[in-house]
């Protein structure tokens, strides 16, 4: 038996049809366009406004670039109208160069006080050398050569070091490039044997050494370099 709507007489077997009739008489159409249309525009600001953005990131990095190209011609001789290929190649060779000259200078020998200079190496180093004794204070010289990553904190910790044995700092020497630090420590020692002042002297600041070294190898793992006493 088929039945029916009780005030209009429809049967409930169209009822989505009329409804969906009912809502697009009043309109209901234009609001699902409106939508769509809303949800475009919103997704073209936001398209829009993200292309805004990457190019003023893009342009403040050219910015940048061109700064330092700027410094670059303006360090380098006859390089102000090269190109960019050029005058890079231009800073390569010169920084390569600087860097064998360095490596000649590091060369010669230790400290300026024996004709050398004080320029830092590349590797970690810690030397001890025994200078002689006082004859008449029976107190021993030693030299202690430290090239390390340059911290604020390091000369604090070589005194703290020092201090620990209780000898006596007689000169010191110090050179830094780079972020890198070369000391050279002349240090009184008495009351110990020339063996036990290498020894003490040589466990004392390689713990200084050591936390340096620890603290550069996440950032550049620099091989370590000679650690001896003579």
């Amino acid at each position: 038996m088929m039945q029916y709507l009780p005030s209009h007489g429809y049967e409930f077997t169209n009822c989505s049809s009329i409804i969906r009739n009912l809502v697009y008489d009043h309109g209901g159409g234009d609001l699902s366009a409106n939508s769509e249309a809303k949800v475009a525009a919103e997704a073209e600001a936001k398209a829009a406004a993200a292309c805004n953005r990457h190019s003023e990131a893009e342009r403040r990095r050219r910015k940048r670039i061109n700064g330092h190209l700027a410094t670059l011609r303006g360090l380098l001789p006859n390089t102000v109208k090269a190109d960019k290929a050029s005058l890079l190649a231009e800073v390569v060779r010169r920084v390569t160069e600087l860097k064998k000259v360095a490596a000649e200078l590091e060369s010669t020998g230790m400290d300026e006080s024996e004709g050398y200079y004080m320029i830092p190496s590349e590797n970690d180093e810690l030397e001890l050398t025994y200078v002689g004794e006082d004859s008449s204070t029976k107190k021993i010289m030693i030299k202690a050569r430290i090239c390390c990553e340059d911290r604020p904190e390091l000369i604090v910790e070589l005194t703290r070091a020092l201090g620990s044995m209780h000898v006596k700092l007689v000169r010191t020497e110090i050179g830094t490039l780079g972020g890198r630090i070369k000391c050279v420590l002349w240090v009184q020692v008495s009351s110990v044997t020339k063996d036990q002042g290498l020894q003490e002297l040589r466990r004392a600041l390689k713990v200084v050494t050591d936390r340096a070294s620890l603290m550069d190898l996440p950032r550049n793992k620099r091989p370590r370099g000679s650690d001896t006493c003579v």
